[in-house]
């Protein structure tokens, strides 16, 4: 999982994981929410099952 294009986290997640599912878990994660507290999320760019990037 990236915030701004560098690595914050990693997830392991089955690889038949849909989008969505994935991008749950990543918003969900303590590490994921930490970063990104107080800011706006302005993009979340998900490809299941390999990356999770958050444009704040």
């Amino acid at each position: 999982m990236q915030i701004k294009g560098k690595v914050r986290a990693r997830l392991e997640v089955s690889p038949s994981i849909s989008e969505a599912d994935l991008e749950a878990a990543a918003m969900a994660d303590p590490t994921i929410a930490a970063a990104i507290e107080g800011q706006t999320v302005r993009k979340v760019i998900v490809r299941a099952p390999k990356l999770v990037n958050i444009v704040v």
